[in-house]
């Protein structure tokens, strides 16, 4: 269908193409006809005017003849032939002046022939006059015949030039008629060719198309021939297709029924999980908030009751009843700050983070105050590049800051001067922010327990700590929806990295959780 299509689309084109070569053939005929009136008008024109010149001349001859035979019969007076063809003379100047008023340089000599042509008939008539005074005994000799010599020169030559000039006009007028004509010749013989062409063309593709029809019909004659198609047979085949799609539609539903009932006892047992899971969660979180909180007080007594002892008896006991009095102190000491830390990690399983943008160098500066209070003389360096606004929460980020910072000091006290520094890239929608320092390090193959909730990597007689503070940064910027990672080797520092998302526009600060009491 697509190929018969086309054949009708060229066929067509092609009536098209006939049609317009027949029609620009038409407009060029008739334009070409035109101007070859126009031009053979202008011929005959120039024709007529050219024989009113020559009337005129044969007027003026006849004029200055007659005016010589009546000069020779001394017989001045009698002029009446003359005022004729004077008259006729003027009448034929008149019509050259009408006929050439499309020709200013025509125009221009006609006028001067008026001009001369009046001095010459005033010469004559002043010869006449004298002719007759002085009777018949005058010879035609003695006529002052050569005043008028130069105004009859210069006529003949007037009427030289505009013969010459219309001449000219009618050659060139006859050679456009020839031009034009030959124009249209060529015009109808290449359209006459070109419409044959597209004829030709036209015909050759209708007679192949036409054969290859033929072909077409010949060969489905043939097909049905030899194929012998039984359309009850077909019918036949066709109703036990549609049988067993029937059938196979059928199984279909059925089994998608069956997914979906799977589906859904799949999703109540997910969901049932999901809440068992939560009550769980739950549950630990508040074992362990309660555990943290009900230790408190068995602490502080710990620690009071020593301390007391310390200030109390402590010249009257041994030595070693002093050290041994100190590490229950210490223990106390460490005991206490590993519930405060368990308390706010159990804090941050139920808080949920309130966003808002904020500028990170206020909460590195906030964090670095805080982190130097601790009582000792250290010599630190810190490089703080520009940090950009992110969007957190403003407690938990403070927070994470003071974590880190504290580690970076804590396991660089062992350098004699600590260089700690802070800086920030952007990196595919996210901003990943680093704290790197220049002590102890970690062994890299165990880089994925530092996050872990009491993981510690060193002794604590080397660094103390409760193996929570990581744990705690890893739980912030999770809640953030950021990652957080560290590099590292032994002996050559760490680096801290974590991401947030590009800030948005700013929003009120929420004070949630505080920072470690």
């Amino acid at each position: 269908m697509n190929k018969a299509l086309r054949f009708r689309r060229k066929l067509a084109w092609t009536w098209a193409g006939v049609a317009l070569v027949l029609l620009a053939v038409f407009y060029l005929a008739v334009r070409g006809g035109g101007e070859s009136i126009a031009l053979e008008g202008w011929v005959a024109h120039t024709q007529e005017v050219l024989g009113v010149i020559g009337d005129a001349r044969l007027e003026r001859a006849r004029l200055v003849n007659r005016w010589l035979t009546n000069q020779l019969a001394r017989n001045g007076a009698g002029t009446g032939g003359s005022d004729a063809d004077s008259d006729k003379l003027r009448e034929d100047v008149a019509r050259l002046h009408t006929l050439t008023a499309d020709n200013p340089a025509q125009q221009r000599l006609i006028a001067e022939v008026q001009g001369v042509f009046g001095k010459e008939l005033t010469s004559l008539d002043g010869a006449s006059s004298q002719s007759s005074a002085g009777g018949t005994t005058r010879s035609a000799n003695s006529v002052p015949w050569a005043k008028t010599a130069e105004t009859t020169a210069r006529l003949l030559a007037l009427f030289d030039h505009l013969e010459a000039n219309e001449r000219e006009l009618l050659a060139s007028r006859s050679r456009a008629v020839q031009a034009n004509a030959r124009v249209t010749r060529i015009v109808v013989v290449f359209a006459g060719l070109l419409t044959f062409l597209i004829l030709g063309t036209a015909g050759y593709f209708i007679q192949r198309e036409i054969l290859n029809r033929g072909r077409i019909e010949t060969g489905l004659r043939k097909a049905q021939e030899l194929l012998g198609v039984k359309y009850e047979d077909q019918r036949q085949e066709l109703g036990h297709a549609m049988d067993d799609l029937h059938g196979h539609i059928r199984a279909r539903q059925q089994a998608e029924g069956e997914i979906r009932l799977l589906n859904t006892e799949l999703e109540d047992r997910v969901e049932k999980r999901t809440k068992e899971l939560q009550e769980a969660n739950h549950e630990l979180e508040a074992f362990s908030y309660s555990v943290s909180h009900d230790l408190r007080a068995p602490l502080r007594h710990m620690d009071g009751f020593s301390r007391i002892l310390q200030q109390e008896y402590g010249t009257q006991l041994p030595q070693e009843a002093r050290h041994y009095l100190d590490r229950v102190r210490s223990a106390t000491t460490h005991m206490s700050n590993l519930v405060e830390d368990l308390l706010q990690f159990s804090r941050l399983g139920r808080q949920s983070p309130q966003l808002c943008r904020v500028a990170l160098r206020n909460l590195v500066e906030e964090a670095q105050a805080e982190t130097l209070s601790a009582p000792g003389n250290r010599d630190i360096e810190w490089r703080i590049s520009d940090l950009p606004e992110v969007e957190v929460d403003t407690n938990l980020f403070r927070q994470v800051w003071v974590n880190l910072l504290s580690n970076a000091i804590k396991f660089s006290k062992n350098q004699s001067k600590a260089v700690i520094e802070i800086g920030s890239r952007e990196e595919e929608g996210e901003t990943i922010l680093f704290i790197r320092d220049n002590g102890a390090g970690f062994d890299p193959r165990f880089a994925d327990k530092l996050f872990g909730v009491f993981q510690r990597l060193h002794r604590q007689d080397e660094f103390e700590g409760t193996g929570i503070g990581l744990a705690t940064v890893q739980r912030i910027i999770k809640k953030h929806g950021g990652r957080v990672w560290a590099e590292s080797q032994p002996g050559q520092g760490a680096t801290f990295y974590f991401t947030v998302p590009t800030a948005v526009p700013r929003c009120k600060t929420h004070e949630t959780i505080g920072a470690r009491a």
